[in-house]
């Protein structure tokens, strides 16, 4: 398989990932492609706190995939998850308890044209009070899609619903994250900018400072600056050469 074909799994592009029958999506698959995402990852770094690190995790959908990613905390985020139905709860059991958790949950709902939360999201507030975690969620972005509606929607009301909880809820429908240069082709995902711009966001939420972002992906040695030319001795004395203007070409 091309590096190419592995990387356009590794980011998501194919819309299936986001949607709900899961009983088609074996768990060997969803191994591979967190592996994928984690293998791509490896030269992405976002500096957070060493103690920030230990206690913290990443959680929730593919999206919470890409986010993992680049801030390179301990994730166990997963593909097809939703807020309806049990897996995200199983999902949050292998979290300990007491931690600190950065939750991207609502996207394979609004996807169904769910803009409520409902029963399923009190159930999903009652165990993560049980569980003493400290919840941020990150909520279901703009999608380039017709369902966007139902995404705002869902945005909306997770905000107001949350807003009592104790949970703190970040809004992922900045302008900047709608832009189609950040997103990857299926107008769901993102690409690597993209997921950077939102854990800046959960971070800030978070006051996890400060939030680096290292040099660009797959930097290598075709970015370096090219080696100086040796200047022979003039065999007489010359006139001094013009300034250069310093461009690198």
């Amino acid at each position: 398989m091309s590096r190419k074909s592995l990387k356009t799994i590794a980011l998501g592009v194919k819309s299936s990932h986001l949607i709900e029958p899961t009983s088609k999506i074996s768990d060997f698959m969803s191994r591979i492609v967190l592996a994928l995402l984690c293998a791509f990852g490896l030269s992405v770094s976002v500096a957070v706190p060493v103690a920030a690190r230990a206690d913290s995790y990443v959680a929730g959908d593919s999206i919470g995939m890409g986010v993992g990613m680049v801030s390179q905390l301990p994730s166990v985020a997963a593909i097809s998850i939703a807020i309806r139905g049990p897996k995200i709860i199983e999902q949050l059991r292998a979290v300990p308890a007491g931690s600190t958790v950065f939750l991207s949950l609502g996207t394979n709902d609004a996807v169904s044209s769910l803009v409520k939360g409902g029963p399923d999201l009190d159930r999903l507030v009652a165990f993560v009070h049980e569980q003493r975690l400290k919840l941020y969620w990150i909520g279901p972005p703009c999608v380039l899609k017709p369902w966007d509606e139902s995404a705002k929607k869902l945005d909306e009301s997770l905000r107001a619903d949350l807003a009592r909880t104790g949970i703190t809820y970040v809004s992922m429908r900045a302008q900047a994250l709608c832009d189609p240069a950040v997103r990857a082709k299926d107008g769901i995902h993102f690409t690597m900018t993209g997921y950077r711009i939102m854990w800046q966001l959960a971070a800030e939420a978070a006051n996890f400072k400060p939030v680096v972002q290292s040099a660009p992906v797959h930097a290598g040695p075709a970015h370096a600056a090219p080696p100086k030319k040796k200047r022979k001795k003039p065999l007489k004395k010359a006139v001094a050469p013009a300034a250069s203007s310093g461009a690198v070409k």
